[in-house]
């Protein structure tokens, strides 16, 4: 059975275990490495869980998904989305993304953005499925400086929430 909730300081463990999977399945995509983030206290993942908002998947009680969100002037980044590989094209990143959406919404915001790298095809077609408008911004990957991401945005309704 497959769930999707936000994550509470509770879940730490779990929280931990799917974002090491997530920067370790694909490193390339993210602004910060296992390693790093491995080496961290409980002190630091909690202030991470408890500072941004943090949605998981769940396949049967098994974390197979993450997406994480914050609010940042009048709109919200999306800056951290992950699907374990044998949970894709389940739609679990349409409803991950869905509750970030929602969440954006209740908060006010009027757009949701990210950055999705260039050579990433599988979620840029989520992305521009789900109503993100490509804004052709292109900056270096934090990590590798020969790739490049793009800026996409959604326009949302304060207060709309599904």
């Amino acid at each position: 059975m497959l769930l999707v909730r936000r994550l509470v300081p509770s879940d730490l463990d779990v929280f931990r275990e799917v974002r090491l999977r997530a920067l370790t399945d694909t490193p390339e995509n993210y602004g910060s490495i296992a390693a790093a983030e491995s080496a961290q206290s409980d002190e630091e993942w909690l202030a991470k869980l408890e500072g941004d908002v943090w949605f998981a998947a769940f396949d049967d009680g098994r974390p197979v998904g993450l997406v994480a969100g914050r609010a940042r002037d009048d709109g919200w980044i999306v800056y951290s989305m992950w699907v374990a590989p044998e949970a894709r094209g389940r739609g679990l990143g349409t409803r991950l993304m869905g509750e970030v959406r929602s969440a954006a919404e209740d908060d006010g915001a009027r757009e949701v953005w990210l950055h999705v790298a260039e050579d990433n095809d599988r979620a840029r077609r989520l992305y521009l499925k789900l109503g993100f408008i490509a804004t052709g911004e292109l900056e270096p990957m934090p990590n590798d400086v020969t790739r490049r991401r793009e800026r996409l945005y959604l326009p949302v309704t304060a207060g709309s929430s599904k």
